[in-house]
């Protein structure tokens, strides 16, 4: 079963094969440094007025290199767009694929390809893995980028198994459109497979990932020209805008509400159950961690931090939960370690709170405006 590799922007490899990186290589002075000498710094793409609706992170000088020339290829052929030298810098892996249905695991078999079937394809790692083959990707003209965002070494702690291997060196670079970074893994001068992120999930990743960095992030985000999408209550009580990245869907009332497939937002009246059981602590609410007043645009909103147990069969993770005052009603917002679908079968491990949902709920949370 073949699969287009540009949805969500997805990036692919074609052919495999260059030289190894030398023992002991380590960036020189000038890896920070342009082609004129000068310190390298990121560079602003684009630099409008700062505003709750935009996210994006700085991109350095698209002349900045790491000064190991393996890496410096691979880096040249993503930034000249130069998909015929980034296939020749791209290994393949030879793995057998399965029958068995979903993402993640091996790559998918053909209706007819028996169990085990060997095939080159490439992993590719976004909120869940996938395979693609390599016939998938002839015409491909290489991931369309605005430029280089940090580069380091990989340390042992990063996720890596036999179907979706980590490199040594990984190499992200921020998408044309400002929402992705695209992470190249890099074995022995090859790209040996593609991560697909959230530039705000970058910060965690090197925090967990790195063994040592070559080229820092700037972990401020600046303002970019994607815009975030505007949404006001059809009663006019409330607005806020939210990313790109994200559906927003009507529930069965028309006070609620879900951003994505982690999020949800809705309006009850005071000493409604979901609110209460923060104050009671009756058997089947859930724990409360952190429970406070912050203050958001001028206004008194209560954050609520804690998880669920696994009464009730609910997946044992952990929530955070936002609520607004508006005229004798309450406004919640809360996010949940994992998508609302999920069916997890260990209900012995609370899935922590964390990555780019949280990050991208911070920031929606942070712009509700509440009407009088």
């Amino acid at each position: 079963m073949k699969q287009m590799f540009l949805v969500l922007s997805f990036v692919c490899v074609l052919a495999a094969s260059c030289t190894s990186l030398r023992e002991g290589d380590e960036p020189i002075v000038e890896s920070t440094r342009t082609a004129d000498g000068q310190e390298a710094t990121p560079t602003v793409v684009p630099t409008p007025e700062p505003t709750v609706e935009t996210l994006q992170l700085a991109v350095y000088p698209p002349e900045t290199r790491t000064g190991i020339v393996e890496l410096d290829r691979i880096i040249d052929a993503v930034l000249a767009h130069d998909a015929e030298e980034l296939q020749s810098l791209t290994r393949y892996m030879l793995i057998g694929c399965t029958h068995t249905m979903g993402l993640g695991g091996p790559p998918k078999c053909e209706p007819d390809e028996e169990e085990g079937t060997l095939v080159e394809s490439i992993p590719v790692l976004g909120v869940e893995g996938y395979h693609q083959r390599r016939e998938d990707f002839e015409g491909w003209q290489g991931p369309d980028v605005l430029g280089l965002l940090t580069v380091y070494r990989v340390s042992s702690q990063a996720y890596s198994d036999e179907a979706y291997p980590a490199g040594e060196y990984a190499l992200a670079f921020l998408d044309v459109k400002g929402i992705s970074d695209i992470t190249l893994q890099v074995t022995d001068g090859n790209v040996v497979r593609f991560d697909h992120g959230f530039p705000g999930s970058l910060q965690s990743d090197l925090e967990r990932d790195a063994d040592e960095v070559l080229l820092v992030l700037t972990l401020n985000p600046i303002p970019t020209a994607v815009p975030w999408i505007p949404f006001e209550d059809p009663d006019g009580r409330f607005s806020f805008v939210y990313p790109p990245t994200m559906t927003l869907s009507a529930g069965n009332q028309s006070d609620e509400g879900r951003l994505g497939d982690q999020i949800e937002f809705f309006i009850r009246k005071p000493g409604a159950s979901y609110v209460t059981c923060f104050d009671e602590a009756l058997g089947d609410c859930p724990v409360v961690e952190e429970d406070g007043i912050v203050e958001i645009d001028g206004r008194e909103v209560r954050r609520v931090k804690g998880w669920f147990g696994a009464v009730g069969g609910m997946t044992p993770q952990e929530f955070l939960t936002y609520i607004f005052d508006m005229e004798g009603d309450q406004l919640v917002f809360t996010v949940y370690a994992l998508p609302f679908d999920t069916e997890v079968q260990d209900i012995t491990t609370v899935w922590p709170l964390e990555g780019m949902t949280l990050e991208l709920f911070q920031r929606t949370v942070s712009g509700v405006d509440i009407n009088k």
